[in-house]
């Protein structure tokens, strides 16, 4: 059985190119991570289009096989957002709880 998990953490009053600069490190950070192979983990730049174009934060979703590895690598991506905020002395606004589910194709 697959399973998806998804994470969404806004980020406040981060610019459209910091937020690039934020995903391609968290992409830069898996490739250095021993990702295991049945796993698969995508990282996105979230935003709203409403009276303009809105970076609010990344998305991050993780695909596999079984709940407790997924589980363990959201804590990764999890604590790696808050190490960049907290470098970047980026405030966080929210990150949401995790949530696995069954993939349907």
């Amino acid at each position: 059985m697959a399973l998806i998990s998804h994470r969404e953490c806004h980020i406040v009053n981060m610019k459209n190119d910091d937020l690039n600069r934020f995903v391609a490190e968290m992409k830069t950070f898996l490739e250095e991570e021993k990702i295991p192979e049945d796993y698969s983990i995508n990282i996105y730049k979230d935003a709203v289009a409403c009276c303009g174009y809105f970076p609010i934060g990344v998305f991050v979703e993780i695909q596999g096989p079984e709940k407790q590895p997924i589980e363990d690598l959201d804590l990764k991506m999890y604590s790696k957002i808050i190490e960049l905020c907290e470098r970047d002395n980026v405030e966080y606004h929210e990150c949401s709880p995790l949530e696995v589910t069954k993939l349907v194709k």
